[in-house]
């Protein structure tokens, strides 16, 4: 059942001026106080059977302080309204950072790495795990401050049992594989960052697939691509990094305090020390590059020159073929599935709905908004980048309690 917030325009002095984010349980607002002279982003919930979710989101969130986590001001319900109130972060989101930049370096991929490990380091130390540490719920600020924004799934041993037996939560494809049985522990965060961390490097997540089982089957077996062949100048301490988190044994993987100090003491290679270190020369794997792309070049010459003998006509046709593959080759299709609920289907803002899982397709870049939704389960509200490096999103729905 939804609260009915449309009307609301201000809460505790905040003057709603913007809707900036939808999640499973509620809007988000960027909100302004006169009076404290404060810019913060208020989280409104609009579903009442979350609401005991809701307060362990603000109870968890209000107990930690850290340079990397938002910091909560405030949890209140007004009449039938609960809310947080909470820092507004100024930034972009990392999976939208990550969509238009393609990949990320070395250097700022560890930057990211480093910070978001020592958020997990701190509230690993408060035995609190995430559960859901994904690109989407961290900002990236302009002077390259990473901050963690959301705790909606979040736990400590306090937390009572807010999902009943045999559901999970999280997105799967970040999921460890501990997860799917329910066995969720410290370390199941870090799995989450190695996932994150390789989708920084190569652009491409290690686990995709658009049947689900064969998703969880890759997740439990942890088999995934190199990241080398797709990003073949990565660094050691991030290719490390990736093979000591992606354990498919909890006790095997690196901790987030060790990622922290493996980050926070790499050294940074300067131009000088390059020149000390002697010549560069091409491992095999690049000289092979080398010679495919001498290779490739020398075939280019060669088609220019049979393409300037064609004719007139077929000019004007192969211009038109390239023209129509290139408009095909700009749409991108995105599996939407539910794989906790056979019945679950999605909703688009017009009204019309599609039996789950469903196929999207877009232009790269273009948003889609919808709202998932199946009987027995709490509906979730979603936003997602069409992009060409994920071929589909997998959603759990929380089960209506009886």
């Amino acid at each position: 059942m939804k609260y009915d917030d449309t009307h609301i325009t201000e809460i505790a002095g905040y003057h709603l001026a913007e809707r900036i984010g939808s999640g499973g349980m509620g809007d988000v607002y960027k909100a302004y106080n006169s009076a404290l002279q404060r810019t913060a982003a208020v989280k409104v919930l609009h579903q009442k059977d979350m609401a005991e979710r809701f307060r362990n989101e603000a109870y968890i969130q209000s107990s930690v302080s850290h340079p990397n986590i938002a910091c909560l001001y405030e949890y209140l319900v007004t009449g039938d309204t609960a809310c947080i109130i909470m820092e507004f972060v100024e930034g972009e989101t990392l999976d939208r950072y990550l969509h238009r930049k393609g990949k990320l370096s070395n250097e700022e991929a560890e930057n990211i790495v480093q910070q978001v490990a020592s958020a997990l380091a701190y509230l690993h130390d408060k035995h609190i795990i995430h559960r859901d540490v994904k690109p989407q719920n961290f900002k990236i600020q302009p002077g390259g401050t990473v901050t963690m924004l959301d705790f909606g799934i979040a736990k400590n041993k306090y937390t009572p049992r807010l999902t009943q037996m045999g559901f999970v939560v999280g997105t799967t494809e970040y999921m460890a594989p501990e997860q799917f049985q329910q066995r969720v522990e410290l370390k199941s965060d870090v799995w989450s960052l190695g996932v994150m961390a390789y989708e920084l490097v190569t652009g491409y997540l290690p686990f995709e697939a658009t049947n689900p089982v064969t998703l969880r089957s890759k997740i439990e077996k942890g088999t995934y691509t190199d990241p080398r062949i797709m990003a073949p100048a990565l660094s050691e301490s991030l290719r490390s990094l990736i093979e000591r988190s992606l354990r498919v044994n909890p006790s095997s993987r690196i901790s987030a305090t060790e990622i922290e100090k493996l980050f926070g003491k790499h050294e940074q290679v300067t131009p000088i020390k390059r020149a000390l270190a002697g010549p560069v020369t091409f491992p095999p794997a690049k000289k092979k590059a080398v010679i495919i792309g001498a290779t490739a070049l020398l075939l280019i010459i060669v088609s220019m020159m049979l393409f300037n003998r064609t004719s007139s006509e077929d000019v004007v046709k192969k211009e038109a073929d390239v023209a129509t593959e290139t408009v095909a080759a700009d749409l991108h299709k995105l599996t939407i599935a539910v794989p906790n609920a056979s019945n679950a289907y999605i909703v688009f803002p017009d009204g019309s709905s599609q039996k789950l899982p469903y196929e999207i397709q877009g232009k790269e870049g273009q948003n889609f908004e919808f709202t998932l939704q199946a009987e027995g389960f709490v509906s979730r509200k979603i936003e997602v980048p069409i992009t060409n490096r994920r071929k589909s999103y997998e959603y759990f729905l929380e089960k209506v309690n009886e």
